[in-house]
């Protein structure tokens, strides 16, 4: 259990203001003040600061704190939770994985682990990155993989490999193989994850970056999930654009092609991260050991 003081500073870093802590913490803002200033007292340094703007900062020894305590946090969650099961109990290892990345990489390595540690139980949460790092920092997982940035002072972040976006289509759409401009899809139906997610930030990113924007293409589907995109674009309701790791099988066995665009190129780096300073780094290297295992084993492969 982490130490409400603890608790209340590392509030005080996500809100970055003494009276929305308060509200949150249900407490009085001279409450929020006086755990504050403890914390300061007992270690012996300055952990906030105000700009000219009188805008909150952490201090480096403020940003260090916030990354043990955070990792305090996280790991005391999961230390409840395997003290509640008997000791003879095998440790269960829960993984956070990208929806896309979870049913395809994921499984594969995941194969592989369970085979070198067969007395292990393991749990996989699948979401967006944003939600999956939530859940590391709550305890609900030990270790994740995402695609987005992870800073060096609060995780613990080791690159698996770089991942190419493509735009996919039925192996019947009038584009399917041929390479083209990019304005020569817009009067094709694009098919995307929903708003607010990280997949629709991401492609919107991608459009703005080519001068393009969803509501250049002819009309539009926004569902929930990655499975419901690739049928979709099986069943030729339009086209779309995914990490081509994800639906390489599927390329390879002929029930979606590529469209290839003049110019186009996008990549994002795929991470497997943890909390800083956690203490189940050890059994969380177990796993990146057999993810580099498995991506050498494929080759200098394009994903």
């Amino acid at each position: 259990m982490l130490n409400y003081k603890l608790s209340t500073f590392l509030e005080l870093c996500e809100t970055k203001n003494y009276t929305k802590t308060a509200e949150k913490l249900h407490m009085t803002q001279p409450a929020v003040t006086q755990h504050i200033k403890y914390l300061e007292q007992y270690y012996g340094t300055k952990l906030i600061y105000y700009d000219e703007k009188k805008r909150l900062h952490l201090t480096d020894q403020g940003r260090l704190l916030r990354s043990y305590a955070q990792s305090v946090q996280a790991d005391s969650e999961i230390i409840k939770n395997r003290l509640s099961v008997p000791i003879n109990e095998p440790d269960v290892f829960k993984l956070g994985s990208l929806t896309g990345f979870g049913e395809t990489f994921a499984a594969k390595v995941m194969g592989k682990y369970l085979n070198k540690y067969p007395e292990k139980k393991v749990s996989i949460y699948m979401g967006e990155s944003d939600d999956l790092l939530v859940q590391l920092a709550n305890g609900r997982i030990q270790a994740c993989i995402v695609d987005t940035y992870c800073p060096p002072e609060e995780y613990e972040c080791h690159e698996l490999f770089e991942s190419e976006t493509i735009c996919i289509c039925a192996p019947t759409h009038p584009l399917a193989g041929k390479t083209v401009d990019f304005k020569e899809l817009n009067p094709y139906r694009l098919i995307f994850r929903e708003e607010g997610s990280k997949s629709y930030f991401n492609l919107r990113s991608i459009l703005h970056g080519y001068n393009q924007d969803i509501h250049n293409f002819a009309s539009f589907v926004e569902v929930g999930t990655i499975n419901t995109i690739h049928n979709l674009v099986i069943e030729n309701v339009g086209l779309s654009f995914v990490y081509k790791f994800v639906v390489q099988k599927k390329l390879d066995l002929g029930v979606m092609s590529q469209i290839f665009i003049n110019d186009f190129k996008s990549k994002n780096f795929i991470n497997y991260v943890w909390m800083k300073n956690s203490f189940f780094a050890e059994k969380n290297r177990e796993f990146l050991d057999i993810c580099k295992h498995y991506l050498s084993s494929l080759g200098d492969l394009n994903f």
